[in-house]
């Protein structure tokens, strides 16, 4: 659009606290920046104070608002949610009716001309004080103010200074209060201040690929001008794709003749964007006058604005009569009712790809696309003050789905036995490790714990095994689950220190319970959880709990038929092996060789007449070149290297073209020899050592000597495979009268390829 109209503007980004301000603004607009980080803005005085109450946060932040307000400071309180700004409000309301005039609630839900008004009101001096959420956080002026009170920790350190440099800008000094909560990151930081004040600031994440965002901006942009596929430069990812998607779905209409043009169908698509959050938005009638009174995004309604919830407004309770899903209309009256409400859900996680895996530790992490199906199944009433369950009610609401990005962890069936054999609750305990991870998950990615959800499976039908799943709370991910996978081991590292250092004996809602858990927080097993995060660290090994795991016995071989390949007039064979970092026996047995994590791998190319070494940060690479191959060769490959190198990668690696010298002689024989064994007698030459020292190698970091070694076992198989082409037969020792026997093999390169 400013090509067209002739105009290059610069763009000056404001990023205040964010640690990759250079890196998150080239991706934003795609051009280079220049990046200033010194300041000009006065600094004055400001203390921090680290409260843990022994009240509920929240009563206590309404009562210190009070004192704060008749000392004369001008006070602002930041809440996480619009539930818990609501409720402060009604609080100080009715505590202390003659401040009910100078406070005032703000948040995302109120009509346009109702927040300008609460902004005039501040900014003029008018307002004592203000609860908001993130609303009031940075953009707008609300003039001087001298107090801030945190609400809970705001789940970043940059949302933590953005909210307390809200105080102290006219050059006074200023107070900041943080006000835990029981909730696991807020007591990780009243244990450990330090943590607070050296850590740095986040870095921001963007996925400028989201389908979501893309597809609501695309017809945005085609209302200013048509586009078309020459726009292809300007976006990333596959334009013709969204456009078509968006073309099917009645959203853009397209060109009836010429070179295609994508049109937008309605007039100004932009007022149908949420710049909150994703999804269709409600709005909120009060039944008596027919007044719109807020809105509220379609997630969020299903949750805080179900029929019989309880809904809060400007210190006034309303009862929601009804969710009107077509309209997408919310009815409500006015209320004495001292009780508020709470959610129960039930999830459904669906595995769509998987996009990228590894092993850590003693389990396997994958990262892939999921289905997430959600369904309210009723709300709770407790009671005001306190929380005293007054009953549960069921709702009849239509399931909610949405794709997103996740991340899995698999724990090994070994694991959930031996958990379940000293007397503790599996799933209690996968549940509590969900719980807790995703508490501590803001200490590691920009987020706070309401922007990531979570599930966990005792066995889930696609991973065939338990499961503790953390995913992105937004349609097509924002790269949250990413960063989880990059930091998973730290992550349940971090986990396991907090539970354990919390004092409660069975959980409570400093380590395992989760106030947005969808089951009430059943069932949870706090011992059981350490349990399970010990295995999972190595902190007690896999051998220790299997009861065969002493010796590892021999390694089983794959007899299945290997399957057939497409034939090349030129083709690329590959000679594979690999190494690991962990014996047989430290990951519990050979069934476990997922576990055991590439040291190094080697390749040899027959094109390139030459050796390829990956280590472990280059297993993506290896993986691509073994998808180019018209053939694998290997010994033992299906069973053992394919299974280690299974973890990196959801793919099935027998789908590969794959031979399998050692699969081929067993079917043979009917029993197995080993390369050391065939390569002696048949080329007169063995293997230089063993599996044992090549991790001892890794352990000692000589890599110089397991590479050599690993080259080495790649010579040997190439050259057996090449011998058995070259003359139709092996040669082997009869183990009985030690004569030396062929073994006929009839490899014909042609029929291999087939």
């Amino acid at each position: 659009l400013c090509r067209k109209y002739g105009s290059r503007p610069r763009f000056i980004l404001l990023s205040a606290t964010i640690s990759n301000p250079r890196e998150f603004g080239e991706s934003l607009v795609e051009e280079k920046i220049r990046v200033v980080r010194s300041t000009g803005a006065p600094r004055a005085a400001r203390d921090f104070l680290f409260l843990n109450p022994g009240d509920g946060s929240n009563f206590t932040a309404a009562k210190l608002f009070i004192h704060s307000l008749r000392r004369g400071f001008r006070t602002i309180v930041f809440t996480q949610s619009r539930k818990v700004t609501e409720l402060i409000h009604l609080w100080v309301s009715q505590l202390s009716p003659a401040l009910g005039k100078k406070v005032s609630s703000y948040r995302a839900g109120f009509m346009p001309g109702e927040r300008r008004a609460i902004e005039k009101r501040l900014a003029d001096g008018d307002l004592l004080g203000v609860v908001s959420t993130s609303a009031l956080e940075m953009g707008i002026d609300i003039g001087h103010l001298d107090v801030c009170i945190l609400v809970g920790y705001p789940g970043t350190i940059i949302n933590t200074w953005q909210r307390g440099g809200r105080v102290g800008r006219a050059g006074r000094d200023s107070l900041v209060i943080l006000l835990a909560k029981p909730d696991a990151l807020d007591q990780y930081f009243m244990k450990h201040p330090e943590d607070f004040f050296g850590r740095p600031f986040e870095a921001a994440v963007l996925d400028p690929d989201n389908r979501y965002v893309l597809e609501a901006h695309l017809p945005c942009a085609a209302a200013e001008m048509p586009l078309t596929l020459a726009d292809q430069r300007f976006w990333p990812g596959d334009l013709r794709g969204h456009l078509e998607n968006l073309e099917r779905s009645g959203t853009l209409h397209r060109s009836a003749e010429g070179e295609p043009a994508w049109y937008a169908a309605r007039r100004s698509p932009h007022r149908f964007v949420n710049m909150r959050s994703a999804g269709e938005t409600y709005t909120i009638f009060e039944k008596e006058t027919g007044e719109a009174i807020g809105t509220i995004g379609g997630i969020k309604a299903f949750k805080e604005c179900h029929p019989g919830a309880v809904y809060l407004h400007h210190a006034r309770r309303y009862l929601v009569e009804r969710l009107m899903l077509e309209e997408r209309d919310i009815i409500v009256h006015h209320t004495d009712l001292r009780y508020f409400t709470r959610t129960r859900t039930e999830k459904e996680t669906e595995i769509m790809e998987t996009l990228q895996s590894r092993p850590e530790g003693q389990f396997l992490v994958r990262e892939g696309r999921l289905k997430v199906t959600e369904t309210v199944t009723g709300f709770e009433k407790r009671k005001l003050p306190g929380q005293e369950l007054m009953g549960v009610f069921p709702l009849d609401l239509p399931p909610r789905t949405f794709e997103t990005i996740g991340l899995w962890v698999e724990i090994e069936p070994e694991i959930k036995a031996f958990v379940e054999r000293e007397g503790r609750h599996f799933m209690g305990g996968i549940h509590a490790i969900e719980h807790a991870a995703i508490g501590m998950f803001p200490l590691f990615a920009l987020c706070d714990r309401n922007d990531i959800g979570g599930i966990c499976y005792p066995h889930h039908p696609q991973v065939g095994k338990s499961a503790v799943f953390i995913y992105d709370g937004y349609p097509g991910g924002v790269g949250l689950a990413s960063r989880g996978f990059e930091v998973i081991f730290d992550l349940l590292e971090r986990t396991y220190r907090h539970v354990s250092e919390c004092e409660c004996e069975d959980g409570c809602p400093s380590c395992i319970h989760s106030p947005k858990c969808g089951s009430g927080n059943k069932p949870l097993d706090k011992k059981g959880a350490l349990l399970i995060l010990e295995c999972l660290l190595g902190r007690i090994a896999l051998s220790d709990i299997c009861g065969d795991a002493g010796d590892p016995g021999p390694m089983p071989v794959s007899v299945d038929p290997p399957p057939a390949p497409e034939a090349s007039s030129a083709p690329r064979i590959l000679f594979l092996d690999l190494e690991t970092r962990k014996t047989a026996r430290e990951v519990g047995g050979w069934h476990n060789t997922r576990l055991m994590r590439i040291s190094v791998a080697v390749l040899f190319d027959s094109l390139k007449d030459d050796f390829i070494v990956f280590e472990e940060d280059r297993t993506a690479d290896l993986l691509a070149h073994l998808d180019r191959a018209d053939l694998i060769v290997g010994f033992n490959i299906k069973k053992f290297d394919y299974s280690v190198l299974g973890a990196y990668t959801g793919k099935d690696l027998r789908s590969l073209p794959t031979f399998d010298i050692l699969e081929d002689v067993h079917r043979r024989l009917g029993f197995r020899l080993s390369l050391d064994h065939l390569a002696k007698e048949t080329l007169n030459r063995g293997k230089t050592a063993h599996g044992l020292q090549a991790v001892e190698w890794f352990r000692k970091g000589e890599m110089e000597k397991l590479t050599k070694y690993c080259r080495e076992d790649v010579a040997v198989t190439r050259d057996l495979f090449r011998y058995g082409l070259e003359n139709g037969h092996l040669v082997y020792r009869e183990k009985r009268s030690g004569t030396r026997l062929r073994l006929r093999v009839d490899w014909e390169l042609d029929k291999l390829l087939q």
